[in-house]
């Protein structure tokens, strides 16, 4: 069996902390690659995000270790394709942050290339496989939202 997938110190650029889950999500839209995939982890997901999620998951769905012990979260993986992640941040206007994820992933293939731990309130962090270019555009779409690590 795989591995599941991870980011690991070693492979990463922490950017410091997200204070604004709608901004993190914004930044995703502008700066990941339209072949990844992102993986939603949450408790308490609102039942028309979950429906939302559930209709447009990856076919292919790596095994992602779940952050959150208890209760029992679920993970949905939306290819960031077409109009997926712009559909779902109009959605998720209407919604509270752990209403949408409570952690998330961005990755392609085999390799993680984002992990916010916390999402919206906790640090964020990139792969170094990411173009130098891709993680200042990052870093400069979180504007205020980022701050230097706590």
């Amino acid at each position: 069996m795989d591995e599941p997938l991870r980011l690991n110190e070693k492979e990463s650029v922490i950017l410091g902390f997200v204070s604004d889950f709608y901004a993190l999500l914004g930044a995703i839209d502008e700066t990941m690659p339209n072949n990844s995939v992102l993986c939603l982890e949450g408790t308490s997901v609102a039942s028309d995000v979950a429906v939302f999620l559930e209709q447009r998951q990856a076919s292919e769905r790596p095994a992602i270790k779940a952050n959150t012990l208890w209760p029992k979260p679920r993970l949905f993986h939306l290819p960031l394709a077409d109009t997926n992640l712009n559909d779902l941040r109009s959605l998720a206007e209407n919604h509270a942050e752990p209403e949408i994820a409570d952690h998330l992933m961005v990755y392609r293939d085999r390799s993680a290339l984002l992990w916010a731990h916390d999402a919206g309130s906790g640090y964020v962090a990139l792969s170094r496989s990411l173009p130098e270019g891709t993680i200042q555009r990052f870093h400069d779409a979180l504007g205020s939202a980022l701050r230097p690590g706590e």
